[in-house]
């Protein structure tokens, strides 16, 4: 009797492992924005596309498989103060609750396959980019409250800002969906992600950790004035040319709501980065295997982005807009060992 697999450590979550069977690019950074983003295979944060200290059980049973992970807490909570005017002597230590546990149930039937998976991760760390402006108050000081109401600490850090990380702080939940669909030399992709993100029930201070045992010298943990929707779909085809060449088409639409203030997304009350906002991308390319392990490779990306996923792009010195639109054209080769 086959019972399954159980393995332990850092390991890919079960929504990594999805979206690398599912997304027509398989993942590739060049071509696929759910493959160099993150923000899908980490259930809402790029930094949870592996999970450190995790249990995974899969079982396949004829043509339904099963998985399960589980990940144990790990790390140090660091200290956490409400307080405008805190300090190393007032903060109260805090403990790490950073457990997350998913599951994910499959079929396959003759030419199709289809997968479900839910995750849930406490804690969930977003690292901030210290060059994305105000918003992103990643030094010299720290701050245990949102980066509009910044209360920074009173006197001296409780640890140093270099070498250290920013982060937003969440308790994550994701469900997606996925189908593909093979008969040679086709095969059709289509999948849907919702993320939801609160801010975290049991807060994290300075001083926590991140994955890969980082410092955090900046918390965020009431970051988020109403929950965070974000919806991803996508889309692709691949067209196998004498067992050698593929021709791939692929599709990405990252939607989100506006989760913090101004309630009023505009050029007069400021937009943000939380702000409403729609991201798509488009791809085209072809892939040609000269041997099992060296192909060349070309094709082209094209994204539109409006709102709130805009406004990291820069367009001169503190100029932002809240739409942009970009072309990728990429070629290459590849040699695998």
């Amino acid at each position: 009797m086959h019972l399954g697999t159980l393995t332990f450590g850092r390991q890919r979550a079960l929504g990594t492992d999805t979206m690398l069977l599912y997304d027509p690019v398989a993942g590739g950074y060049a071509f696929s924005y759910i493959g160099y983003n993150g923000t899908m295979a980490g259930g809402g944060d790029t930094e949870d596309t592996r999970w450190d200290d995790a249990l995974k059980y899969r079982l396949t049973y004829g043509p339904v498989h099963f998985g399960a992970m589980y990940k144990f807490v790990d790390g140090t909570g660091g200290c956490y103060s409400a307080s405008a005017a805190w300090t190393a002597a007032n903060c109260t230590p805090e403990q790490a609750h950073n457990d997350a546990h998913g599951f994910n149930l499959g079929a396959n039937y003759r030419y199709l396959s289809a997968d479900l998976v839910y995750q849930h991760y406490n804690q969930a760390i977003s690292v901030l980019n210290p060059l994305l402006g105000p918003q992103s108050p990643a030094a010299p000081y720290q701050s245990t409250t949102d980066s509009i109401d910044t209360n920074p600490i009173a006197g001296v850090n409780l640890i140093a800002t270099t070498n250290t990380v920013y982060g937003i702080v969440t308790d994550n939940n994701a469900v997606m969906v996925a189908a593909k669909y093979t008969q040679d030399p086709f095969r059709l992709f289509a999948g849907y992600e919702y993320i939801w993100q609160n801010n975290p029930s049991r807060p994290l201070g300075v001083g926590a950790t991140d994955q890969g045992g980082y410092l955090m010298s900046g918390v965020e943990d009431t970051n988020l004035d109403s929950e965070k929707l974000v919806q991803i779909w996508w889309t692709g085809a691949k067209y196998t040319w004498r067992s050698k060449t593929d021709f791939t088409f692929a599709w990405y639409e990252q939607r989100q709501n506006d989760f913090r203030r101004p309630p009023a997304c505009s050029a007069a009350a400021g937009f943000r980065s939380s702000c409403a906002g729609t991201l798509d991308e488009g791809s085209l390319y072809a892939d040609h295997h000269f041997t099992k392990r060296f192909d060349f490779f070309a094709g082209i990306a094209y994204s539109f982005v409006g709102g709130g996923l805009a406004i990291a792009i820069p367009h001169g010195p503190g100029v932002r807009y809240n739409y942009d639109s970009n072309l990728a054209p990429t070629i290459g080769s590849r040699f695998t060992f």
